[in-house]
């Protein structure tokens, strides 16, 4: 059973680890040296690496939904006593360090941009 504590023990071994969280990190591809990174984890909690990808789905995908409410109330134009603050015991230290890794990029509509190209006198549809 995980308690708070060792999942905090979990997420400070994790964040040591930035070639599994971190895609700027020039490793993150490398399967082999990402696998390392896991077993030393996993040596270290004495814990199977694969209960501890579960654990690391698991808190990713609460961290992500917190994450969002506070990206949506931050975008709703209210007042700053009106943001979402987490309550949840593991987000602060998620954030610290995932913050700039989980932020989402703008993407580019491929598809509009081709339109254009192959038809430059086409009005579009919409």
């Amino acid at each position: 059973m995980w308690s708070n504590a060792r999942e905090l023990e979990f997420l400070e071994a994790y964040q040591r680890e930035s070639i599994l969280w971190n895609p700027k990190d020039a490793r993150y591809k490398d399967k082999q040296l990402v696998h390392d990174a896991w077993l030393r984890i996993s040596s270290d909690l004495d814990i199977p690496v694969e209960e501890l990808k579960k654990k690391r789905d698991s808190l990713l995908a609460t961290y992500r939904n917190h994450r969002r409410k506070v990206r949506l109330s931050l975008q709703s134009g209210a007042g700053a006593g009106s943001v979402y603050k987490p309550f949840w015991f593991a987000y602060d230290c998620m954030n610290s360090f995932l913050h700039d890794a989980v932020t989402s990029r703008k993407t580019l509509n491929t598809d509009t941009q081709v339109t254009k190209y192959l038809f430059p006198y086409m009005k579009p549809l919409i």
